[in-house]
């Protein structure tokens, strides 16, 4: 079986490092018994995309049933903020919301369904996802960004002390999505090999007789 090549086994290696380092990063929030998890992946040195994935809607661990579907959602804006690219179906805005939806007050940006979520209510345990991008300016960075999070439901329930769906509005703190270990196994196989690989090469080097060095 031929040897691998060393060059091979190091460009592999440089390959599966950066692919760990470009890992996003993401962090998860409970309330109402719903799961609201946000993954953030660089696009650029000043673009970051996010998803928003929301579990558990009317299943056993809701305690507010009946959603129909997203009214409106918000974020606090990362420093050196300059736009927001909205998911499909829903319009961009300065500011937070409130009970009514999206308003222009406070540091964030905020996204309105350009439909009302209709009845009926989504099946139990229904997810449903959302993409977006933020984008800075020259300078700006997401390092440390905490984002408050704020959201509005459309749906039937009625809060017995009074109105309607409770107004989240929380903190979601990124962490960094733990490795694998077969990754690390990966990497580690790879520098091994490289370096049989290399050590190959030193001793099979031609002597002097068979192939002369030109100056």
């Amino acid at each position: 079986m031929k040897p691998p090549n060393s060059r091979f086994l190091g460009f592999a290696a440089m390959s599966v490092a950066a692919c760990i380092a470009s890992m996003p990063a993401k962090a998860s929030l409970v309330a109402d018994g719903v799961t609201y998890s946000l993954t953030e992946t660089v696009l650029s040195s000043t673009t970051d995309q996010f998803t928003l994935d929301i579990t558990g809607i009317n299943g056993t661990s809701d305690t507010e049933k009946g959603r129909y579907g997203v009214q409106s959602f918000a974020f606090t804006q990362p420093a050196g903020f300059v736009s927001a690219t909205p998911p499909g179906g829903f319009t961009a805005s300065l500011g937070g919301l409130a009970s009514g939806g999206c308003n222009t007050h406070g540091n964030f940006f905020c996204f309105t369904n350009n439909t009302t979520p209709p009845a009926p209510a989504l099946p139990a345990d229904s997810m449903l996802s959302y993409v977006f991008t933020v984008t800075l300016a020259a300078g700006g960075s997401f390092s440390g960004y905490v984002p408050d999070f704020k959201i509005n439901w459309a749906g039937s329930f009625t809060n017995p002390a009074g109105g309607g769906y409770d107004h989240v509005s929380l903190p979601i703190t990124p962490t960094a999505v733990p490795l694998p270990a077969a990754a690390w196994l990966l990497l580690s196989g790879l520098a091994g090999m490289g370096a049989m690989a290399r050590g190959r090469v030193l001793r099979r080097r031609p002597d002097s007789t068979c192939c002369p060095a030109t100056l």
